[in-house]
């Protein structure tokens, strides 16, 4: 059997990688043809967060905490990336929690699409029978249609409802329709400010979490 000797392999960094085995010359006598990157010295003793590291002829022990994210008080997020490094006193293992402002931000922003998702597809029941379109575009067809039917003297109309069927309407009853959607879009902005009110007037993160956006909107 070949005879071999155990040497170890340390990366570019130094970093030990491992065992490996050395092979002697075929050519002098006790000598064996170390790999590159790898040394006779056996490496020391290493415990958690901690890597031996080969450099200026010998081994080190250092600290090894890659890989380890912490949070600093300031909120800020950082990955150990290097040896050598550690996680700086004071430094958090998860993120520290939001401040009061900063969930209200996030209140309010979420109030804001919640209210364009709801002022999008709005739509109510109109005193015609039938569910109509409610949102900003549909306000502005109906009051258009008024005026043209107004100047052409035209006293019905076509009009397509929320489910696309049509239905003729007189001017009086395309009049009502407009308000009704007007009162919609009001009680919907309303139901925007009131939780906006609720917004600002929490005084803490659990009561600013409390304020149901979704229900709010919703009503």
């Amino acid at each position: 059997m070949k005879a071999t000797r155990t040497v170890y392999e340390y990366d570019e960094a130094g970093l030990y990688v491992g065992e490996t085995t050395a092979e002697p010359s075929p050519r002098e006598k006790d000598v064996w043809l170390i790999p590159a990157n790898a040394t006779e010295l056996e490496p020391p003793i290493t415990g958690e967060h901690e890597c031996a590291v080969f450099r200026n002829g010998r081994w080190s022990v250092r600290y090894d905490y890659r890989g380890t994210t912490y949070w600093l008080p300031d909120g800020t997020e950082h990955t150990i990336t290097e040896t050598g490094m550690i996680v700086p006193e004071g430094a958090l293992t998860e993120p520290p929690p939001p401040s009061l402002e900063t969930v209200r931000q996030r209140k309010l922003a979420e109030l804001d699409a919640a209210f364009a998702s709801a002022s999008g597809k709005a739509h109510c029941l109109s005193s015609a029978g039938f569910e109509v379109n409610a949102d900003e575009t549909a306000s502005r067809n109906v009051a258009n249609l008024i005026l043209s039917m107004e100047a052409k003297g035209q006293e019905t109309a076509r009009f397509r409802a929320y489910d696309n069927t049509f239905h003729e309407l007189r001017l009086s009853q395309l009049k009502t329709l407009q308000l009704e959607i007007i009162a919609h879009r009001e009680a919907l902005y309303a139901r925007k400010w009131a939780l906006c009110d609720a917004i600002a007037a929490a005084r803490s993160v659990k009561k600013l979490e409390a304020v149901d956006i979704a229900s709010g909107m919703a009503a």
